[in-house]
């Protein structure tokens, strides 16, 4: 590859990541300034137009172009949005300020930038429409959620596993796990994934990662296997601290995150 066409590709990147980022300065104004470590906007324009190799102004501007969204300022009102910024809008809006931020914070830190599936998915978002998006290579190879669902609850019923207690079925209400097991003086949160054949990936939400993370050693991941012929069930405690999934970015944007079927194969021997 021509030198002077790499730079220039990776100029054209920066500049479509930098909507991210400007973005979520927009959105979330003075409490994302100061989330990122910056006293003034001045400060964080400067800052990050260095990192990412973009100017300063462009920086701005481009925050500014978001600003009507969020009824700040008034912005470039003058100018409707172009597609760019549209899809990088709709594409975070459903997401909370942290999940923001720590996409925000990756990109300027250049991880991001080094992750060849990550940076494609958050460029893809930029340049391409819905019709490209692809689920990734960790969805479940057969609807075996709900199958796997009645066999923890057989499988509860007979061996009250993890914990013997009074089981809420949660699995309407998204809220992080699918059952919670109420004690006298403790709860505990039980997320179920299945799959078809002895081996492959799981993908957790980033509801359900969150939950993982918040309630710790109370929360339980039961996986289960084979789901075709004899089905295998293991329960991995405190998943958050045991697992090291992979974050995807969906075109949407949404957020799950991929726990590799090595990762499962290893707490299982």
């Amino acid at each position: 590859m021509n030198r002077s066409f790499g730079i220039g590709k990776q100029m054209e990147n920066n500049h479509k990541l930098a909507l991210y980022v400007a973005y979520y300065l927009s959105r979330f104004n003075r409490e994302a300034y100061s989330n990122l470590g910056f006293d003034t906007m001045n400060e964080a324009h400067e800052s990050i137009g260095k990192l990412l190799k973009v100017n300063p102004h462009t920086v701005k501007n481009m925050r500014d172009q978001f600003d009507p969204l969020h009824n700040h300022r008034v912005g470039w009102y003058q100018e409707p949005l172009s597609p760019s910024r549209v899809r990088v809008a709709q594409a975070l809006g459903d997401l909370e300020e942290k999940q923001i931020r720590e996409i925000v914070m990756d990109i300027i830190s250049g991880k991001i930038q080094n992750d060849d599936e990550e940076l494609e998915q958050l460029l893809n978002v930029v340049t391409t429409d819905d019709k490209k998006h692809s689920t990734g290579k960790f969805i479940l190879r057969a609807p075996t959620g709900k199958a796997a669902e009645e066999f923890f609850l057989k499988h509860y019923s007979e061996n009250k596993k993890p914990f013997d207690g009074n089981m809420i079925d949660c699995r309407d209400l998204g809220i992080g796990y699918d059952f919670r097991i109420e004690m006298e003086d403790k709860k505990y949160f039980v997320e179920v994934k299945g799959l078809s054949d002895f081996s492959g990936g799981v993908l957790l939400t980033d509801k359900e990662w969150t939950v993982a993370n918040k309630e710790g050693k109370d929360y339980f991941l039961c996986v289960i296997s084979n789901l075709r012929e004899k089905p295998e069930i293991i329960f991995i405690q405190n998943p958050a601290e045991k697992l090291k999934p992979k974050r995807n970015i969906y075109t949407a944007i949404q957020i799950s995150w991929s726990v590799t079927e090595n990762q499962l194969a290893e707490l299982n021997d």
